[in-house]
């Protein structure tokens, strides 16, 4: 029978034992060595396609922390265990969040279950066919050793929650602090600009800088208490509620949709104009903002794009990288210094390649004063 598992209770739990983790010396929770030396295997675990081991073991642990009758092999309410649960769920609600508010230490996922084959189980399964099966078979084996020992009130999971986090507390943060100059002439960084957006990234390189721009005129007009919120760009516009790419809110509790961008960074199609102008009309917005990035597929689909512009009964408005660029000469010093801030803000927050957060700060940190 499926279990539930109180997300808010879940989430307190987490923060809280986080807290108590860092800031003690304490660095033993649990006696049994082979399951402080498998928890300290899979956390730490480099190669390639395990960071899901590692969402699935904090999550599981969690779980059963909060809940002792989930069973902390399952991962899947389907799972024929006594004691199912939905460990994704669990995992994108709360882990997700806990984890981008404290360095993004297990490798900052948005949806840790999405393409990933592990999750396809109802319940990690010894002989499910893996790339990395040494790290598989020790993420199932201490597992397997809490949920026989805290059924047999050898081991209590708060304490294994205790030791995972305490292994979670020693990986490298890998979000990244900027260090900004304070006066860059507006060439300068323009020029830093382009260079930076000559890559891709999945457009996550163009978002975070229209992001910048327009947090950097709301800075200039002296309205800091807007919220600007950048959805990461894996994730799917089906799976998504968000009005674009980049919204702007009036407070930090997203009320009140002041203005939505859609950003793309492949060259636009009229199919993309036709959904953004669907998007603005759902959502009400009298105006909305797509950034072409690489300009239109032809010029015969830009045309039948401006057609449709024409015939919306909202105003889109297509804004270029010129755009972009050209905007920041009317903010200042002080704004151009809170776009840069704000750019790297933004990787950091949708969780941006590693890439792209530190060549934006290698960029920043290498203009003159």
């Amino acid at each position: 029978m499926s279990k539930e598992v109180d997300y808010d209770e879940a989430e307190d739990l987490l923060r809280e034992t986080w807290r108590e983790v860092t800031n003690s010396d304490e660095s033993a929770y649990v006696d049994e060595y082979i399951i402080k030396q498998g928890l300290r295997e899979v956390i730490h675990a480099e190669k390639y396609g395990t960071r899901t081991f590692k969402y699935i073991l904090v999550t599981n642990v969690l779980a059963k922390a909060v809940n002792p009758d989930v069973h902390a092999l399952a991962l899947q309410d389907q799972s024929d265990l006594e004691g199912s649960f939905n460990s994704g769920g669990l995992a994108t609600d709360v882990v997700t969040d806990w984890e981008k508010d404290n360095g993004e230490r297990l490798g900052g996922s948005n949806e840790p279950r999405t393409n990933s084959v592990y999750y396809r189980q109802s319940e990690l399964n010894t002989d499910y066919t893996v790339r990395n099966d040494d790290i598989y078979q020790t993420l199932i084996r201490i597992l397997d050793e809490l949920q026989e020992r805290s059924e047999a009130g050898e081991l209590d999971p708060i304490d294994m929650l205790r030791q995972t986090l305490y292994e979670v507390s020693k990986l490298e943060p890998t979000t990244v602090s900027y260090t900004n100059p304070p006066n860059v002439s507006y060439q300068e960084l323009r020029t830093t600009i382009e260079e930076y957006l000559t890559q891709s990234d999945l457009g996550e390189r163009l978002a975070a800088v229209t992001a910048g721009v327009l947090d950097a005129q709301y800075f200039f007009a002296d309205k800091e208490d807007i919220y600007i919120k950048v959805d990461h760009v894996n994730v799917a516009d089906e799976n998504s509620n968000a009005a674009g790419d980049i919204e702007v809110f009036e407070t930090e509790d997203e009320e009140n949709l002041l203005q939505a961008a859609e950003v793309k960074d492949k060259p636009a199609t009229k199919s993309d104009i036709q959904h953004s102008i669907s998007t603005g009309r759902e959502h009400e917005l009298e105006e909305y903002l797509f950034v072409a990035g690489q300009g239109f597929r032809s010029g015969n689909e830009r045309d039948r794009a401006l057609e449709n512009i024409d015939d919306a009964e909202i105003e889109l408005l297509i804004v270029t990288p010129e755009d972009l660029y050209s905007s920041l000469k009317f903010q200042g010093r002080a704004g151009r210094r809170r776009f840069r801030e704000s750019v790297g803000e933004f990787l950091n927050d949708m969780r941006a390649q590693e890439s792209s957060k530190s060549d934006w700060k290698q960029a920043i940190e290498s203009l003159s004063d």
